[in-house]
Parts: C-alpha cells; sequence; structure tokens
C-alpha cells in the first residue's frame, strides 16, 4: 500500500517538474500552431454529405429581412461623416478630448491628421514580463492606420513570443469627451509559428477632466484554430503633447492566460 502511495506521489511530482518545464509559452506557441485538421475535416465532409439534394436555400423574404438588416447596421457601424478636426493635444484649450468641431473659433490652433506614439511596458509577477510598442496615424478624422508590436518573455523555461500587427481603424465616435472606434487587419506570429491571421478590435476613450482620461481596448487575432485575445483598461494623466498611462492587461494565447499590470508612455505629433 505504501508503495502504491509513493509510486502515486512521484508521478504527480513529475507531471507538475514536466508541466512547469515546458513553460506557458511553449504551450501558446503548440495552440497557436498549425494543427492537423483531419478530424474536423472528416466530421465536416460527414455532417455535408448528410444533407439531401432536396434542401433549399433561404426563401426571398429572408433575403429581404437580411438586406433591411445589413443597412440598418451600416449606420450603426459607419454613422455620419460630420466635419471633425484635432486639438493639438486633449485639454489644450479647456475641458475636452481630441477632436473638434467644424465650427471652432479660429484662433485655436487645430490639425488635420494626428501621429501618436506609445509604448507600453508590462509584467506578471516574475514569471512574466513583455512590451507593447504603437504607433498610431490618423490621416484624417475620420479613418487612421496603426501598427504595433507586441513581445513577451518567459523566465522559466526562457522563452519569447511576438506578435505583429497592422490595424486599419474607422473612428465611428468623434465627440468632445469621447473617441470610440473599431478596427479590421491582420497579426502576425513569430518565434516558430510563423503564421498570419485575420485580426479585429474595438476600443474607446473618454476624456473625464483634465488632466485625466480612460480607456478600454479589446483586440483578437485568429491564428490557426485559436486566437489570441488582447483586454487593456488604462488611466492616462496628460501633460500636454505627452501622457503617462497605466492600468490591468489580460492576453489569452490560445488556452494560455496571462494578467499583468502595465505602465508607459505616450507623445502626440
Amino acid at each position: 500500500m505504501k508503495s502504491k502511495i509513493t509510486l502515486a506521489c512521484l508521478l504527480i511530482c513529475f507531471t507538475y517538474t514536466f508541466s512547469n518545464a515546458q513553460g506557458k509559452l511553449n504551450r501558446a506557441k503548440e495552440d497557436l500552431s498549425e494543427n492537423k485538421n483531419s478530424s474536423s475535416n472528416e466530421s465536416s465532409n460527414s455532417s455535408n454529405t448528410s444533407f439531401s439534394d432536396e434542401d433549399e436555400g433561404p426563401s426571398s423574404l429572408d433575403n429581404l429581412f437580411v438586406e433591411i438588416a445589413f443597412y440598418a447596421t451600416l449606420g450603426i457601424v459607419f454613422g455620419e461623416a460630420q466635419s471633425r478636426y484635432f486639438f493639438e493635444y486633449p485639454y489644450s484649450d479647456g475641458s475636452h478630448g481630441e477632436y473638434a468641431y467644424g465650427d471652432e473659433d479660429e484662433s485655436i490652433p487645430l490639425k488635420r491628421s494626428q501621429l501618436i506614439i506609445s509604448n507600453t511596458v508590462f509584467a506578471s509577477g516574475k514569471e512574466f514580463y513583455g512590451n507593447d510598442i504603437k504607433l498610431n496615424f490618423r490621416f484624417a478624422p475620420l479613418v487612421g492606420v496603426e501598427v504595433n508590436h507586441l513581445h513577451f518573455f518567459e523566465q522559466e523555461p526562457k522563452n519569447e513570443l511576438g506578435i505583429s500587427s497592422f490595424m486599419v481603424n474607422y473612428y465611428r465616435v468623434r465627440e468632445q469627451y469621447v473617441t470610440a472606434f473599431w478596427g479590421i487587419g491582420a497579426s502576425h506570429v513569430g518565434n516558430g509559428v510563423d503564421d498570419t491571421g485575420l485580426a479585429y478590435q474595438l476600443g474607446i476613450d473618454v476624456y473625464l477632466k483634465k488632466p485625466i482620461s480612460i480607456s478600454a481596448l479589446w483586440k483578437q487575432s485568429l491564428i490557426n484554430d485559436a486566437t489570441i485575445d488582447e483586454l487593456k483598461l488604462q488611466v492616462r494623466y496628460h501633460l500636454k503633447r505627452f501622457s503617462v498611462h497605466g492600468g490591468y492587461n489580460h492576453y489569452k494565447l490560445g488556452s494560455v492566460s496571462i494578467n499583468a499590470l502595465g505602465a508607459g508612455v505616450d507623445y502626440r505629433f
């Protein structure tokens, strides 16, 4: 009996040691790497053959409702392209965010485009740390592009994972105290995964009172049969063109979850 208990304890210890030795980033890379889809393909083929040739497509009435829903949704997603400008920086002329209405006083400095460079460092205990550098260029108040590189470092075992993204953002809400946007693009995962997939994101910035603002960002990248999820909740302190930020970051790399605290800086040109 004692020998069985001892053997079970040794087996548990070996399993725990092996899982720790493997590391979270190694598991994330396995999840994000291309998997054999033979079983899923077989199941999809069998399900396709289960449909008879007599199955009918959607009726014309169904098509009508789909079209109505589609065009109604366009208004929500895109809104109206009302005239907007950028202030030089948030709170540059009192209590406001980054967007100015078209009828602002001509004595107030305004601009038609905006470039922001941001860098955030984050850590999850002593196990993980990382860096996220981002360049956001709005060549018009309505639309812009965003390039960023997110890099994870693991201490035990030594490992790293890099994710680069290119997004096109549409700024749906451009009000005095609120900026909200959605974006679509692509993410590339390196360091042994070496695959690219579709990415989308949603974000909002709320300018509460000089010099404070808060922001939230949700981003998901589809890599093979897995996803990379990012959630960022941040508070910013604005000092003219320069701002500092800090907050909570949550990442899900395949089946691996990482909760971290981050801090960084932004500069507006």
